[in-house]
């Protein structure tokens, strides 16, 4: 089985000059705990966690002021913050070999592009996780069945 039959396919994605508020935005809307970030191409150039937006903010919310740490957002680009190069896979890639470069590289998700290095879908450990548990409930669902 590919990733392509298991990946999230509705990324809201942050361009690489936009700046932390709306990067705080986008986790605020998504369900997702790291988001590709684009160049003006439409081109993955990295990636970036809500651990990395938090550890980004640290030093401002240590101030206790709310005005100080809004400025603070919309001063600083995302491109500042976004971890690069980041590990990018194709859609063909099994899912087994995805699961070996999640562990290997200890990361949580990888980003699924095309041939032009184009936003396609992101896939991450609880997508795999979840495909186990499916298997594993239609298995034992056949079981009893039997």
């Amino acid at each position: 089985m590919s990733i392509a039959s298991i990946m999230s396919k509705k990324v809201l994605v942050p361009q690489e000059d936009a700046n932390l508020a709306s990067l705080r935005a986008i986790f605020t809307q998504s369900k997702f705990q790291h988001v590709p970030v684009l160049n003006s191409m439409h081109q993955v150039v990295g990636i970036v966690s809500v651990k990395d937006f938090y550890k980004a903010l640290a030093p401002v919310i240590d101030s206790g002021s709310e005005k100080t740490a809004e400025l603070f957002q919309q001063g600083r680009k995302v491109r500042s913050i976004m971890t690069t190069p980041v590990i990018t896979v194709r859609p063909e890639m099994s899912v087994i070999h995805a699961a070996s470069i999640l562990v290997d590289k200890n990361i949580s998700c990888l980003i699924v592009v095309d041939d032009h290095s184009r936003l396609l879908g992101i896939v991450s450990w609880k997508d795999i996780l979840r495909l186990i548990v499916q298997r594993h409930h239609a298995k034992r669902r056949q079981e009893e069945e039997e």
